[in-house]
């Protein structure tokens, strides 16, 4: 058989093009890619960890599982679409990225080899699992050049009790005859750069406000004296100028110089050592309870340690100040008063009542506003009716709740019961205030009132639409109906009209079909499943909360599992689907397709990111925060989807 010249060249190229459509399609793969930005740091450093799903549309965020040796941060995420053509000694290369990338500030807890676990994800029911990566963390070396102390001026603080972090930085004075000058100015390139996690506004924890911007702490200590060789005098700090695209300073190095003093420590050896001390600090107040970390701290660089020749020689010196530790705790439970409203800070309370002039039985408006500095989300509604000088007189209704600015309002029904009452009495409200540390209770003034008797309704006032007695008014006898009667005519019998006989008939029939329809149509509807588990769906989210609140404080990962259903499962039976193996991805597409706030969107996939990260422990977030936000989200969910659905 005789193969022609142009039949193989059509061949050929006929498998080339298949080929390249095999490899393009092995090429689109959903893949995860694992980077790290180094491999090798010092105890107390951070590096940054970057998951990408490649190749993936709409993908959810990727499981860390066992990344127990390290403290996770999320940086947030964002979508690629990109294609990258590098041509080198003529061969041609092509990178394309289609999908979501996720970035992640690793801190290790302790020195040493570690193996950062593979991530996972799940892409159309697959599991896709990344690669291990291995990181080596050298811990700093013992040594008295340069002491690194980081210290809170509290403890334990309570909610809006202020507290100041301060870093102390001691750097052995030079040699003489070099010993009146800075041991910060005789760096000859790089300046000493240090790391102040809590000195960076995207690394302070959450729920924890500064009491003023970090600039406005750093701006007043850049330094402007010259050390040796014309360099700056000073430190380099959380790279601002440099790498901080937020710093509000002009490009380049920024050298700081914070406030110095001169001590003596004694050393490991008993001897006398001369120290230039520096010292950093920042104001905090928390917002709620919680336990609050801060650092560590760490500094590197060259420092001037020994004169030889007349020539100063140095040291590369690496060294971390351990992390600090604040714990905000609750308002005390000991002298805490009945009427403690959940406040914690300086508030003051009025009232107002509408009418203040009624009946018995009549409605009546209380408004109730808290107002003042503190946590005023977490004030509660008082409990009037537990007031004896208001449940004697006046029937309650539970209030309405509403914050306006730094105005917490709420609102009540009521109405009174008897004429005895002459005012409304002051309603006590208690907080805790911070300063004092102890509780402090603030009253309402009494508002006069004035209750009259009910009204009562005579005879003589009852109007009849129709009469034909001259006067208007209704006669009464004592006699009985007859003695109204003044003759028996009145009282003969009507005749009988075949026709409105049969236009009665006639309505009884259609009513009767009208409700046979409506019965069966009933029987449908609650014999359907789905309309079943529609109608259920809000009780039985209430029941997986209830369970979540039951293994809370007892079994982490039930808790997380009851409050995913109470999510997804209202979700699911509302939308008539399957609740099984729902995604965040998922109930967002749900939610999009009725057509919900596309705020409530993201408030439900990010609660069920946060859920499941804190089952890996990816998130600093406590069971208890996250069942306070499942309860509003829920809430919120059941009112939308009943109004959608």
């Amino acid at each position: 058989m005789q193969i022609t010249v142009r039949t193989f060249i059509t061949n050929s190229l006929v498998l080339l093009q298949f080929a390249a459509a095999y490899s393009t399609c092995a090429a689109q793969e959903p893949e995860i890619i694992v980077e790290v930005d180094r491999q090798q740091l010092y105890e107390g450093e951070s590096i940054t960890y970057r998951i990408t799903l490649n190749h993936v549309e709409n993908p959810t965020p990727p499981k860390l599982n066992g990344f127990d040796s390290f403290r996770v941060e999320s940086l947030g995420e964002q979508a690629l679409n990109s294609r990258q053509i590098t041509i080198i000694n003529g061969r041609r290369s092509e990178i394309t990225r289609r999908g979501r990338q996720y970035d992640y500030r690793l801190t290790p807890i302790s020195s040493g080899q570690f193996s950062i676990p593979a991530p996972s994800a799940v892409v159309n029911g697959q599991t896709l699992t990344g690669r291990e990566i291995l990181l080596k963390v050298i811990a700093a070396v013992d040594q008295d050049i340069v002491l690194l102390e980081m210290k809170a001026s509290r403890a334990s603080v309570y909610p809006m009790q202020p507290f100041t972090i301060s870093l102390n930085i001691a750097i052995r004075q030079l040699p003489d005859p070099l010993s009146d000058r800075s041991p910060l100015s005789v760096q000859p390139n790089d300046p000493v750069k240090l790391s102040v996690p809590w000195l960076d506004d995207n690394q302070v924890p959450k729920d924890l406000a500064p009491a003023i911007p970090w600039q406005e702490v750093m701006n007043p200590l850049i330094s402007r004296s010259k050390g040796n060789r014309g360099s700056s005098d000073g430190m380099q700090v959380n790279n601002i100028g440099s790498q901080s695209a937020f710093s509000i300073f002009s490009r380049g190095t920024m050298v700081f110089l914070p406030p110095s003093v001169r001590t003596t420590r004694t050393n490991a050896d008993g001897d006398q050592v001369q120290y230039v001390e520096y010292t950093l600090q920042r104001e905090f107040v928390p917002q709620t309870t919680g336990v609050f970390s801060f650092g560590p701290v760490t500094m590197k660089g060259m420092f001037g340690t020994e004169l030889a020749d007349g020539r100063l020689d140095g040291d590369q010196i690496y060294a971390v100040a351990k992390a600090a530790t604040v714990v905000a705790r609750d308002a005390p439970l000991e002298s805490r008063p009945t009427s403690f409203s959940g406040g914690i800070g300086v508030f003051d309370v009025t009232a107002s009542l509408t009418p203040v002039s009624a009946s018995v039985g009549d409605p009546m408006t209380l408004s109730l506003r808290v107002h003042g500095e503190g946590t005023l989300a977490d004030i509660r509604p008082p409990d009037i009716s537990s007031i004896p000088e208001v449940s004697q007189y006046f029937k309650t209704y539970d209030a309405t709740e509403a914050t306006h600015g730094n105005v917490r309002e709420f609102t009540y029904s009521l109405r009174p019961l008897t004429t005895d009452s002459q005012e409304f009495p002051a309603i006590p409200v208690s907080y805790f205030d911070v300063d004092s540390e102890d509780y402090v209770t603030v009253r309402t003034v009494a508002i006069p009132i004035t209750i009259e008797a009910a009204r009562q309704l005579a005879v003589s006032d009852i109007v009849s639409q129709q009469v034909n007695n001259s006067n208007g008014r209704l006669e009464v006898s004592d006699a009985g109906i007859f003695a109204n009667h003044t003759s028996l005519q009145t009282l003969r019998a009507s005749e009988v009209s075949i026709g409105r006989w049969l236009a009665l008939w006639s309505g009884m029939l259609a009513a009767y079909g009208v409700a046979a329809i409506g019965i069966i149509r009933y029987q449908q509807v609650h014999s359907d499943p789905l309309e079943k588990r529609r109608r259920t769906a809000k009780s039985r989210a209430a029941e997986s909360l209830k369970r979540a609140q039951q293994y809370r404080d007892s079994a982490k990962k039930e808790c997380l599992d009851a409050m995913n259903v109470a999510v997804t499962g209202l979700i699911a039976d509302f939308s008539r689907v399957s609740e099984a193996g729902m995604t965040s991805h998922d109930a967002a597409m749900r939610l999009q397709a009725v057509g919900a706030d596309t705020s409530l969107q993201d408030r439900t996939t990010g609660f069920l990111d946060r859920c499941d990260a804190a089952r890996y422990g990816a998130t600093e977030k406590g069971t208890s925060e996250l069942l306070d936000e499942c309860r509003l989200l829920v809430g919120d969910l059941g009112r939308e989807l009943e109004k959608r659905c």
